[in-house]
């Protein structure tokens, strides 16, 4: 009879892969056997400190549900308890108080309960409650029954969860759009776009339909990218590739194959043709971002490709003919670079027909409150909080008061900081501290002399200075180390060798 009673009801379990459906049909058929009233599912979530309610089936209903209950740290330490047993008759709710405190906010006339645990990985998950209205209605022969079920119930469980997991992180991606859509502020997806950077849409719109090169100005982290895009989509290439390129990223020796592509054979390990980021941008547009960084040997190449509108592969001899509008951006000075005989003075007149200088965050301060709001709503969505954290007036205003020397770039990372440590909020930026006064901030290009007559007699060892100067850009930088706006660029070192140098000092 067991086996015979095991069978049938497993079969109703994997009936459907709606878990109240599968419920309700294992219930009818259990109900012959067992005197109950109904049968509920819970799981218990010691991140949340809660056990949460899943599915309840009675003679009326059968409903999938997501009711939270908070418990005790006490309670949660009985149910961490490994040796708690797999099945458990509870005649009278009262006696057990994890169950009694629990269960009548789901069912409030519970009186008896089986308690069916579900343990996945050595790990108690939750509990299949088949419970009956009285008390005492419960014998050893009805556990012998279900406690076979155990591990069925723990595998439909956990594909419910899974399932449930795959629908919400749908609803969140649908959420991430429309609140991307509503935090745009703008029909031209640009945060600011009639605030501080309503000059830079003005040349935008006049420049985005032509296929002149484009040359953009600005500090690191300003947001020259974001204004690539808008050229791109709104010109006649916005259904065409937009492909950017870090020319800062890529080491010398890769240089040629990874703009130009290379030919079959043109070296080892070249076992098929591959196209390079000028040949994927064909018909689009190619954004070559921190143009700066391009050595002279690369210079003179890129000016040919962008005089002829075609490139030669590596080992390759036919010439590919490309169409393509131009887009670069540095932080640095080219001009000065170009009298220092750092930068081709041909390729700078080729690049600059029509320059556009992207103001720092600090010079259109009338944008950090709607920066704020869409930052703080991409990275709800980023971390799936059910609300967005407030920011109070006065630490708004410390925000607007911050000098920002890493622009956009770092009040993402100030407002990603703040989250993390208060996702419900009110968020808090007190660790921004004072920056120097606007007349002495350093801009793009300029030379910074330190004068050594200004110091005493009594010196200080050389590596102590130097460990200060590192700790001050690391300070600056929010403790960034590695990439755009990090201490490594801003001191213009090699990432690597300025770890080196901070272990050597003992600063890490």
């Amino acid at each position: 009879m067991k086996e015979q009673f095991y069978y049938q009801a497993t079969q109703c379990l994997c009936s459907s892969l709606s878990l109240e459906v599968a419920l309700q049909n294992y219930y009818e058929y259990v109900k012959q056997y067992l005197p109950i009233d109904g049968i509920f599912l819970n799981i218990y979530r010691p991140e949340h400190a809660d056990i949460q309610f899943l599915a309840h089936v009675n003679e009326q209903q059968a409903v999938a549900l997501d009711k939270q209950v908070k418990i005790s740290a006490e309670m949660e330490q009985v149910l961490q308890q490994n040796d708690r047993p797999a099945i458990r008759i509870i005649n009278d709710i009262h006696l057990d108080k994890v169950t009694s405190f629990v269960a009548p906010q789901v069912i409030p006339e519970i009186g008896s309960v089986i308690l069916l645990r579900m343990i996945s990985d050595n790990t108690h998950l939750g509990v299949v409650g088949f419970y009956a209205k009285q008390a005492g209605q419960f014998k050893p022969l009805h556990a012998d029954l279900i406690e076979p079920h155990k591990d069925t119930f723990s595998l439909i469980t956990a594909f419910n969860l899974r399932g449930r997991n795959l629908l919400k992180a749908n609803q969140v991606l649908s959420q991430e759009n429309d609140n991307l859509k509503r935090a745009m502020f703008s029909p031209d997806g640009v945060v600011g776009a009639d605030g501080g950077l309503k000059k830079v849409m003005v040349q935008v719109d006049a420049i985005a339909a032509l296929n002149t090169s484009v040359l953009m100005l600005g500090e690191t982290g300003c947001g020259k990218e974001v204004i690539a895009n808008a050229i791109h989509a709104k010109s006649n290439r916005a259904d065409k590739p937009f492909i950017k390129v870090n020319c800062g990223a890529i080491p010398e020796t890769l240089l040629d194959s990874e703009l130009f592509g290379y030919e079959k054979g043109a070296f080892t390990g070249a076992e098929t043709r591959k196209a390079g980021y000028f040949e994927q941008a064909n018909g689009g547009t190619i954004f070559l971002d921190e143009i700066g960084e391009l050595p002279l040997s690369a210079q003179v190449r890129l000016l040919r490709v962008l005089q002829n509108s075609s490139i030669t592969r590596v080992g390759g001899h036919e010439n590919v003919d490309l169409n393509i509008r131009v887009i670069a951006a540095t932080h640095r000075n080219l001009q000065a670079m170009v009298h220092e005989k750092t930068f081709r003075e041909d390729l700078w007149y080729r690049l600059s027909v029509f320059p556009i200088e992207i103001p720092a965050l600090r010079q259109r301060r009338s944008d950090i409150p709607l920066l704020v709001q869409y930052f703080i709503e991409t990275l709800a969505a980023k971390f799936n909080l059910e609300q967005l954290p407030r920011v109070m007036p006065e630490q708004l205003a410390m925000l607007n008061n911050y000098n920002w020397p890493g622009n956009v770039r770092e009040l993402i990372n100030v407002l990603e900081r703040a989250i993390i440590q208060k996702p419900m909020g009110p968020l808090s930026f007190d660790l921004l501290q004072a920056q120097p006064d606007e007349n002495t901030t350093i801009k793009t290009g300029q030379t910074i002399v330190v004068d050594p007559s200004y110091a005493s007699d009594k010196l200080v060892p050389l590596d102590t200075m130097i460990g200060k100067y590192i700790s001050h850009a690391m300070r600056i930088t929010g403790g960034k180390l590695y990439g755009p706006a990090g201490a490594a660029e801003l001191l213009d070192i090699n990432p690597n060798t300025l770890k080196s140098k901070m272990k050597k000092l003992g600063l890490c």
